[in-house]
């Protein structure tokens, strides 16, 4: 992973644990490296919302001109023109480190690409062959990756008309895998719209995916809003996320 990219992973709380923690290892290590994240936290923490998106605008109409021939120390300064310092110190020394790419304008499917990840089950791993519970054994398909599988066992449970919230749960994240994202989204809305269910959290954020995912991002907005405004794992990557989508 590019240096870059990686620091931008690690603030916005898309790394996974395991390499989080090799991140943090390496910060408590190297001075030069932490000094570099806290360059990019700075930048992160300074610029308001608003002032986000107008400098995604300028850093994309530079990269234009760029491409038209503008000389690398007139791109500098009509950055420096629309920032404040000193944010604007920051900035130049992250120019030579694809500042660019940090600060592009993200689609919704490249925000969807970037933050989902299929559910991680918490149901203990055990030998599917000795399951008699054809119900626990679609989770363990669904943690296998044996999504068709997975998919068709709990159908014929739920047409049973059995309500059952943690089936129709991993029913939907299995119509994810499979690109059934309409039936994902209608499965997902039941789930977290029952205020008992223990995955509507969970179905919450899955549904603000799927809204990136299929380009509705007024839905995923409202959604990704009431993430961002509770306390839970999913918190801080929604203010990420709302923050590379405001206009």
């Amino acid at each position: 992973m590019k240096k870059t990219k990686m620091i931008e992973t690690y603030l916005d709380g898309s790394m996974d644990i395991s390499e989080r923690k090799k991140i943090e290892v390496l910060l408590s290590k190297d001075k030069k490296f932490y000094d570099e994240l806290e360059i990019h936290r700075d930048i992160n923490e300074s610029i308001s919302d608003d002032e986000v998106f107008e400098f995604r605008k300028i850093v994309a109409s530079v990269i234009n001109n760029n491409n038209k021939g503008m000389k690398k120390d007139d791109q500098k300064s009509k950055i420096i023109r629309y920032i404040k310092y000193p944010v604007a110190a920051s900035i130049l020394l992250l120019i030579g480190l694809s500042l660019i790419q940090i600060f592009s304008l993200k689609s919704s499917n490249d925000l969807y690409l970037k933050y989902y990840k299929p559910y991680q089950t918490d149901i203990a791993t055990r030998s599917l062959k000795v399951s008699s519970d054809k119900i626990q054994l679609s989770y363990l398909l669904y943690q296998e990756g044996n999504y068709e599988t997975s998919f068709e066992l709990l159908r014929n449970y739920i047409e049973k008309k059995f309500n059952n919230q943690t089936a129709r749960f991993y029913y939907g994240m299995n119509a994810i895998e499979l690109e059934k994202y309409d039936l994902a989204i209608s499965e997902l809305i039941i789930v977290e719209q029952d205020p008992s269910s223990p995955f509507s959290l969970h179905a919450r954020w899955y549904l603000a995916m799927m809204y990136l995912k299929t380009e509705q991002t007024n839905e995923a907005k409202k959604y990704l809003a009431i993430l961002s405004g509770e306390e839970s794992m999913y918190s801080e990557r929604a203010r990420m996320i709302l923050k590379k989508l405001k206009p």
